[in-house]
């Protein structure tokens, strides 16, 4: 049986955000020890991801009528690359706007292959 290689599966998540790219820029909070006590400093960070939809959501809204059926979701799924260094706490919430609509990360899975980070899979939720 094979191995999982992190360089085969970091030109796998590379190659899939090179075919479809979005680029997203947030603000996120970064605390530092200066002189013992923690300076919050806020930074700006963009980065090129892959945004699509998420396939099993069970949480989708189904309107039936007499015209049809309507089906929408709330749920996405965010593909970053191993440079992305995201993180998500409960008190930082990370928000950005991305074709008119408005997202904001819910969850963040490291991939790890062969104790490397090769990359980042996030859940994502469609704010109003």
């Amino acid at each position: 049986m094979s191995k999982l290689r992190a360089n085969k599966v970091i030109r796998t998540i590379n190659k899939g955000i090179a075919k479809n790219p979005t680029e997203i820029t947030f603000s996120k909070k970064i605390r530092k020890i200066v002189d013992g006590a923690f300076q919050t400093n806020t930074d700006n960070a963009t980065i090129t991801v892959l945004i699509y939809l998420d396939d099993g959501s069970n949480q989708a809204n189904i309107n039936s009528g007499t015209q049809g059926t309507s089906y929408s979701s709330s749920r996405f799924k965010m593909i970053a690359d191993k440079d992305a260094n995201l993180e998500v706490n409960p008190k930082e919430k990370v928000k950005f706007e991305n074709n008119g609509m408005k997202f904001e990360i819910k969850a963040v899975y490291p991939l790890i292959a062969e104790d490397i980070i090769c990359g980042y899979m996030c859940d994502l939720e469609r704010i109003d």
